[in-house]
């Protein structure tokens, strides 16, 4: 390629009769005619058509855009082509659009703010080159849709999937703090919700208290703006034990002339409590009793008191048998 440049170069000096010793003084009166050539013909002026995004501002503080869509400008102009290449060359990719000047109009529960082309040419103007002329707008109307702003305090619950080592439990709810975030966002959108989640808290083999932080999970939308994006969270853990307790049965409803024996005539309950709470069990704090129903060849035990801090009660046996005795 070169040689053959070359070839060409050295062929166009013999053509043109220029001694060797001329050479650079040909070159430069080359380049120096060239460039102003190319002064000459940028100077003109030149009719083409630039192309944009627009971008949307100055939104009505009470107001949400909903209708996030991309649009884009052509705008037709005439400058001199220095202006047009020096306009190229700034990579400038967006044009600002006021909202604030476009004119808004109720839509259903929404507003639709729309924008006029052939009326705002004086606006696009101002962000334009001096000496460029805007001629043409497309599209000629743009429309927007908005919606009254809105916040909202939700509860907060986390997620969990927890694995106890045996003989461990949850002591009560996992503490979250902040229990609460305030979320902000369309009204449309931010009055459809009532509580808002968190990532899973996944914690295996546990047997002792522990906290930390988790990241709140975000909803569905990209409209919907967060007062935080994680809170910390407590878990407290006991350790439990199983008691048990032999209590009397008694009776109710015994037809009279009669008395009753029950086998057995005493029942056994078996609970769950907490270690540091088993002392506190006493046999008065449960009581039962079963009703007689001289249609069953059975009778069910009833659980009529218990303790508040015990859990997981039963009673054995469930149904006791009976004789009844004439006096």
């Amino acid at each position: 390629m070169l040689s053959k440049l070359k070839f060409l170069f050295d062929k166009l000096i013999f053509i043109l009769r220029i001694e060797r010793k001329q050479i650079p003084i040909f070159l430069f009166l080359l380049t120096l005619s060239t460039l102003f050539w190319i002064l000459t013909v940028l100077s003109k002026d030149y009719t083409t058509t630039l192309h944009y995004e627009a971008s949307f501002v100055d939104l009505p503080n009470d107001k949400l855009l909903i209708d996030d869509k991309n649009v884009n400008l052509h705008l037709q102009v005439i400058a001199p082509g220095f202006t047009i290449l020096a306009h190229h060359l700034s990579f400038r990719k967006n044009i600002p659009l006021s909202v604030s000047t476009f004119i808004p109009k109720r839509k259903g529960n929404k507003w639709n703010y729309y924008w006029l082309g052939k009326q705002s040419i004086s606006q696009l103007q101002e962000v334009l080159p001096n000496n460029m002329q805007l001629l043409h707008i497309q599209p000629n109307r743009i429309d927007v849709l908005l919606d009254d702003k809105a916040e909202r305090v939700l509860p907060i619950q986390i997620k969990t999937d927890l694995s106890f080592k045996d003989l461990f439990r949850q002591k009560e709810p996992i503490r979250l703090e902040p229990s609460t975030i305030t979320i902000s966002g369309p009204r449309a959108v931010v009055e459809v919700f009532n509580t808002i989640g968190t990532e899973t808290l996944k914690i295996d083999d546990i047997n002792a208290n522990s906290s930390g932080t988790i990241n709140i999970k975000p909803l569905n939308h990209s409209e919907i703006n967060y007062s935080l994006s994680n809170v910390s969270w407590e878990l407290k853990v006991e350790q439990f034990t199983e008691g048990k307790m032999v209590l009397p049965l008694s009776i109710k409803n015994v037809p009279k002339g009669y008395e009753i024996k029950l086998f057995p005539n005493e029942v056994t309950i078996n609970y769950l409590v907490s270690l540091d709470k088993f002392d506190l069990v006493k046999s008065d704090m449960f009581e039962t009793n079963v009703n007689f129903d001289n249609n069953k060849k059975r009778l069910p035990i009833d659980l009529i008191r218990q303790a508040d801090f015990v859990e997981n009660v039963r009673v054995i046996p469930e149904k006791v048998e009976y004789f009844l005795i004439k006096k």
